[in-house]
């Protein structure tokens, strides 16, 4: 399927409709009038949304223990699709999505789990993203429907992969994100609700990632992260929606050396969020009736100083 290309003033941006409608390339130009990846860019087949510059995570985002939750006091089982055996990223991020508008600075796709077999979710939901690009910003609105007939657990979010250097190699990227704390955990499941800690403090201030290792689930998220890179003079700002409580940080490691992406993931509900919200805890679980709609909006707004 034709990717689509959007384009508005020195910002540019594709989207893949058959793989998630998962964002391939969003790019600055720069020095000899280039492209330079403000995320991380896709390959020319991408095959897998975990190639992707950022994919859409929907109807929940990130790891259900064991693939089996509780709700409304009967249990329910999901494919796990993770070594760890966990059911990870959703159920949209792989599936083709169909083009419902489109024009040269936008586009509006739409996702029917009723249009397709082995959905891997127990209720009939669907979800609309739109993106549209202006010359200083891409904003994405992702939704989640239920579309069932009986309330059901929900949750969405993005899954970007920022590139640690744009138009410099001396780039030392810095992060900002407040967020009010860190869910202990084991495995990247939450052990309970999250708590201050040296970690969410130095997310909060913001400074220099450098090379520490990070795969941790925050609350409290407060809705804007800024991503900073010195050497280019780019800053890039992220604004989230009320519904995107919580973020997701992973910062992967090879040979000790840090990778030249890392994810900061804005989102509506923790890791293991069903079975953290079973339990009685708040963790940015939304339960959906019948027609109700789950609305997000995340804009990336970047400036050049």
């Amino acid at each position: 399927m034709t990717r689509l290309a959007l384009h508005a003033g020195p910002l540019h941006a594709e989207i893949d409709p058959g793989v998630g409608a998962s964002i391939t390339d969003f790019s600055i130009d720069g020095p000899a009038l280039d492209r330079y990846p403000l995320l991380r860019r896709a390959p020319g087949v991408l095959d897998d949304p975990a190639h992707a510059a950022c994919f859409l995570l929907a109807p929940w985002s990130n790891r259900v223990a064991g693939a089996r939750f509780a709700f409304e006091g009967k249990e329910h089982g999901l494919r796990a699709n993770f070594a760890d055996g966990t059911a990870i990223h959703g159920d949209v991020c792989a599936r083709p999505w169909k083009i419902i508008d489109r024009t040269p600075i936008s586009a509006r796709l739409v996702f029917d789990s009723r249009e397709y077999k082995g959905v891997n979710f127990p209720w009939s939901f669907a979800s609309v993203v739109r993106y549209e690009l202006s010359p200083d910003a891409l904003s994405v609105e992702l939704s989640v429907t239920n579309v069932s007939d009986e309330p059901f657990p929900a949750g969405c979010g993005l899954h970007p992969f920022f590139a640690r250097r744009i138009f410099s190699e001396r780039d030392k990227v810095e992060l900002r994100a407040p967020v009010a704390g860190l869910y202990p955990g084991e495995d990247q499941i939450p052990t309970g609700p999250h708590r201050p800690d040296e970690v969410s403090e130095r997310l909060t201030a913001g400074g220099p990632l450098g090379n520490v290792r990070l795969d941790d689930c925050f609350g409290g998220f407060a809705g804007r992260a800024e991503v900073v890179w010195p050497a280019s003079g780019v800053r890039l700002t992220m604004d989230c929606s009320d519904a995107m409580t919580h973020l997701i940080t992973y910062t992967p490691q090879h040979e000790g050396q840090p990778m030249p992406w890392f994810c900061v993931e804005p989102v509506t509900n923790a890791n293991d969020g069903f079975n953290l919200h079973a339990r009685g805890i708040d963790a940015g679980v939304r339960v959906l009736a019948p027609g109700e709609t789950l609305n997000t909006t995340t804009t990336f707004h970047v400036r050049t100083e």
